[in-house]
């Protein structure tokens, strides 16, 4: 039987958050021995706190009296020099990954890896440990990027794992969702903006409850003009999610086939389908579109068709992640490939699958209009006709 307990368990393919380990008795001593530590150097820095006020006090009404003796000798007002001498300028950081985190990064994972929790170096000695370390100092271009390179995926790793336990996944949603919604109150407060959520766990064995979340009145929306109570909704959310179980085969196949053809329709702007047999003739010769980023080692062919649950899971993931895409061929490229398929034609191969004969092949049959009955006596010969039955999803 598949083990299906936890969010982990239920996407083996992905990397895993692992929980930190309990503190042991003597990292429980040194953390008491920390908190004396900061307890005094609050009181000395409250002390410092105070000193430092009247300091700044008293420079302010130095700065006041030299502000008016100014204004008086230059005959302006006092206002307009504290107006020349209040600019500032202000600088922003970037928000990029910066070269002295991938370097104290670096170095963690060097002094403590393999260590215990209780015995892993503290980010003020490792610190100190990189400045000293002759390997730092003066590096490459190449050395100093694949540093950057290091932090970046290990950041972007840290934010798409998946929590080992219940219990740590509960937590990171509720800590998640609090912060979106002191966001989302400021952003009403500022704006005016109505918003409403909706959300519940994905699992039976998941531990975080379902709620609902709405700035000012906007729950009102719902009783008012769709006769829903907000309780009532959460809970057919809920039993939705428990039927649904979008990590199936059944789930990925609907969503990969979903993502597919909305995709394709987006890019066409028509509303087409995908031709998994005839893909070479019926879409990218026709439409100059092409797919880009298939997976290696996931067969071409409709979603619908693939019943290997790793092959949709990957499928899933690029898709959703948008390294799988449709886009247009260039002018030069689909020349090429019309070419191509010429030159495999004019070989005698046999590109895609033919349409299947029609069951009335050969044989006359009445021309009629639509929704008018027979017009005329005319007939039309029907011995190339196809049937338009193609491999869609």
């Amino acid at each position: 039987m598949v083990n299906k307990s936890t969010w982990a368990a239920r996407n083996p393919g992905w990397p895993v958050m692992q929980p930190r380990e309990p503190p042991s008795a003597v990292e429980k001593e040194r953390r008491s021995a920390h908190a004396a530590s900061r307890q005094i150097s609050a009181a000395q820095r409250k002390d410092r706190d105070v000193l430092l006020n009247e300091a700044i006090w008293s420079l302010a009404e130095e700065f006041e009296e030299k502000v008016q003796v100014l204004a008086t000798m230059h005959n302006v007002t006092h206002e307009k020099v504290k107006k020349l001498l209040g600019g500032h300028k202000y600088y922003r950081n970037p928000r990029g990954t910066q070269l002295a985190n991938a370097i104290i990064h670096d170095k963690a994972h060097e002094v403590n890896e393999g260590r215990a929790h209780g015995e892993k170096l503290s980010l003020e000695q490792i610190r100190n440990l990189a400045r000293v370390d002759p390997k730092y100092q003066d590096m490459t271009q190449e050395e100093k990027d694949e540093l950057l390179h290091t932090l970046t995926e290990y950041r972007a790793l840290k934010n798409t794992s998946v929590r080992v336990t219940n219990s740590a996944a509960a937590r990171d949603v509720q800590s998640t969702l609090e912060h979106i919604f002191k966001i989302l109150d400021g952003l009403a407060l500022c704006t005016g903006i109505y918003v409403c959520l909706f959300a519940t766990r994905g699992h039976v064995y998941d531990s975080s409850q379902p709620f609902w979340y709405g700035t000012d009145n906007v729950m009102d929306f719902w009783e008012d003009i769709m006769d829903l109570e907000p309780d009532e909704i959460v809970r057919k959310l809920e039993q939705w999610a428990y039927i649904e179980e979008w990590n199936s085969v059944e789930g990925m196949q609907r969503m990969c086939a979903h993502i597919l053809n909305s995709g394709l329709r987006v890019v066409a702007k028509k509303k087409i389908r995908i031709n998994f047999i005839n893909f070479e003739v019926a879409i990218k010769a026709r439409y100059g579109i092409n797919i880009l980023g298939w997976p290696e080692g996931v067969p071409f062919q409709s979603p619908r068709t693939i019943t290997n649950a790793e092959h949709l899971r990957i499928l899933r993931d690029v898709l959703k992640a948008g390294t799988c895409r449709w886009a247009y061929m260039s002018r030069q490229c689909l020349e090429q490939f019309q070419d191509q398929l010429k030159e495999r034609r004019s070989a005698g191969e046999l590109i895609g699958k033919p349409r299947k004969r029609r069951s009335n092949a050969g044989r006359k049959r009445r021309r009629v209009a639509p929704g008018k009955g027979p017009k005329s006596a005319a007939t039309i010969d029907s011995s190339s006709g196809e049937s338009s039955t193609e491999d869609d999803i």
